[in-house]
């Protein structure tokens, strides 16, 4: 082993207690189907968002040639189809698919540490890595083209005679639950159901000759159920009528009854019961069934650590969210996304024996995803290929996340699965500007382009996670001039102080000025004034005065509001602001939207057409 790490090192942590969980902490995928180089870190866990035909399932079946058991070596040997398609073909004969995994934390549990003490690449903190490889056989002499010409390799700490097979993945193995589909099923049937394997073990509590005991009581009161007279007489006309049919010589004889019962039969007959023990599975709803699939599944997967039958699992789960109401998506998941640590009695922190990998099209769960766990597949056009960013790579402080991560929770994550973002100040700006854009031309929905409110003015950690240094989406920002006396501008301040550094980091120009000239050309905006105010300078007069007509209480006000529209001036820009506080910008603008989509007046703020074209384009 390279570094000097040689031998058992593991032997030192026997009395070491558990204060993290095993994960993978990096991705690196080559030439594998949709991806030409994917290379990501990864949290805790993984969520992984992405549109249709976008490569998630081919991410997870990357994961599974490298570490599940179950996938045969005939489904390792993959084909020439492949290959990612940006490779000229015919195929060259150094070409190769490769998959490589790190796996940290895992160096205090010394059943981990000895799967993986042999294929370190770095010893502190350790980081193990693990290696699929498929290509062309050595010393081909002609271009690759036939399934003979391939082979695929297994190996660890970046080293190919290092080799690992089925004895390392049975210890640290990933498994996939596809989407629930028939969760109901598969409960119900014995060979299927995830209760199985739990009663199994149970079982092993108890003694066989008590089983048979109660297999033999019960088979005595099924007998004097079968013969009540109703049930003997409905035997004898059973059998009555297969003599008619076959004949005396060839009838099978029949009789009503219970099937004899054996300790097995018996306790492949228990089923789950709820609501009082009144109902069985086969009556509970298709989310009712999906939970208490996953509750069972993730049991099981704890019990075969707590055994020592395996040291951690990767459990993926593709479209967890199916017939799950969106409150108990949010629920089921965080419990395992934010799982609150479990303890011994004697207090100590113990790591949870599973590491969740999902896959998801739900808002509902990216909402509830720590940060560091999301990972965002989107299309690179220019190399017609998958690429992926990671929330685990984005620099945040810890209140940065903590705000991005409630700003997810109350806006339902709709952001990470835009084409685009606008970045506005309040709720007014997210009412209206989807309105305005439309009545311009722009459907929004149309181009995937999501207007985020960040609830005031401080936009700097949402430019970080969403911007050029965060998942890098498409991304404008539009704010408020807001003069101030003596010809200064808070706006101006925002701009340059704040959101260009946020958004470029240390490329960001030193003097001010350079940096207010750039803005535009980075995609942040600004007005003239407040939005409001530009609003209605744009030609919203009567809109504005019918809303202020409808909701304002306050007479002087509403007379204000008709002279304006009479006129079409404006001159009075803090007494109209004022005259909104009446009613509250939100509400406002709820009922101005309705009025400006119904208006012949379709002219938008300049300032946030140009937004609009920026993030399309």
């Amino acid at each position: 082993m390279r570094d000097g790490l040689s031998g058992a090192p593991w032997r030192q942590f026997t009395e070491a207690k558990k204060c993290e969980r095993m994960r993978i902490a990096r991705i690196h995928i080559e030439n594998f189907r949709n991806f030409h180089e994917l290379d990501i870190a990864v949290g805790r866990s993984a969520v992984i968002l992405g549109e249709n035909q976008i490569g998630k399932t081919n991410l997870l079946f990357a994961l599974r040639l490298v570490l599940d058991p179950s996938l045969p070596d005939s489904a390792r040997q993959l084909r020439h189809e492949d290959f990612w398609d940006g490779i000229a073909r015919p195929l060259s004969r150094d070409v190769r698919i490769q998959i490589s995994i790190d796996i940290s934390d895992f160096e205090e549990d010394e059943g981990q540490l000895a799967v993986l003490a042999e294929h370190l690449v770095q010893p502190e903190p350790m980081i193990a890595r693990l290696t699929y490889e498929f290509g062309p056989i050595p010393g081909v002499d002609h271009a690759p083209t036939k399934a003979d010409d391939f082979e695929f390799l297994t190996y660890g700490g970046d080293r190919p005679e290092n080799r690992f097979g089925y004895d390392v993945r049975k210890r640290i193995p990933m498994e996939v639950m596809h989407a629930l589909r028939d969760a109901e099923g598969d409960l119900a049937r014995w060979t299927k159901s995830p209760l199985k394997p739990l009663i199994d073990r149970a079982t092993s509590d108890i003694e066989r000759s008590d089983l048979q005991k109660l297999a033999d009581s019960g088979s005595k009161e099924n007998d004097k159920v079968a013969a009540l007279e109703p049930f003997s007489d409905l035997a004898s006309r059973i059998n009555d009528r297969l003599k008619r049919m076959t004949g005396t010589s060839q009838a099978i004889e029949t009789a009503l009854g219970f099937s004899p019962l054996d300790p097995d039969k018996l306790l492949r007959a228990l089923r789950l019961l709820f609501d009082g023990k009144n109902r069985d599975i086969s009556e509970a709803s298709l989310g009712t069934a999906n939970i208490l699939y996953l509750a069972l599944r993730s049991l099981d997967l704890d019990s075969l650590v707590d055994e020592s039958s395996r040291e951690h699992t990767f459990f993926s789960i593709e479209e967890p969210e199916a017939h799950l109401h969106p409150h108990l998506q949010r629920l089921v998941y965080q419990s395992y996304l934010r799982p609150r640590q479990p303890t011994n009695p004697e207090g100590e922190e113990f790591a949870s024996a599973v590491t969740y990998l999902l896959t998801t099209h739900s808002p509902h769960i990216a909402s509830v995803t720590p940060v560091e766990s999301l990972i965002l597949l989107r299309k690179d056009h220019n190399e017609d290929a998958t690429i992926g960013v990671s929330g685990a790579e984005i620099t945040l402080t810890e209140l940065e996340r903590d705000d991005i991560e409630r700003y997810l929770d109350v806006s339902r994550a709709e952001g990470l699965f835009a084409r685009g973002i606008l970045l506005v100040e309040g709720e007014a700006e997210k009412f209206l500007v989807p309105v305005l854009a439309g009545r311009a031309g722009y459907d929004l929905d149309a181009l995937g382009i999501t207007v985020c409110s960040v609830g005031g003015t401080n936009f700097v950690p949402y430019v970080k996670f969403f911007g050029l240094n965060g998942l890098n989406l498409p991304l404008a920002v539009v704010t408020d001039y807001d003069p101030q006396d003596g010809g200064k501008s808070l706006g101006e301040d925002r701009v340059a102080d704040q959101i260009i550094p946020a958004l470029l980091g240390d490329s960001s120009p030193k003097q001010k000025s350079d940096r207010l000239a750039i803005a535009e050309a980075h995609g942040v905006f600004l007005n003239s004034y407040t939005f409001e105010v530009d609003l209605i300078r744009c030609g919203h007069f009567y809109s504005t005065a019918n809303t202020m007509e409808e909701l304002c209480s306050v007479k002087a006000a509403v007379d204000r509001a008709r002279k304006r529209a009479e006129s079409k001036t404006l001159d009075d820009e803090r007494t109209f602001l004022g005259d909104i506080g009446y009613v509250g910008k939100g509400r406002f603008a709820q009922r101005l939207a309705s009025h400006i989509s119904r208006s012949k007046c379709r002219r938008c703020p300049d300032y946030i057409l140009k937004a609009i074209k920026h993030v399309a384009q």
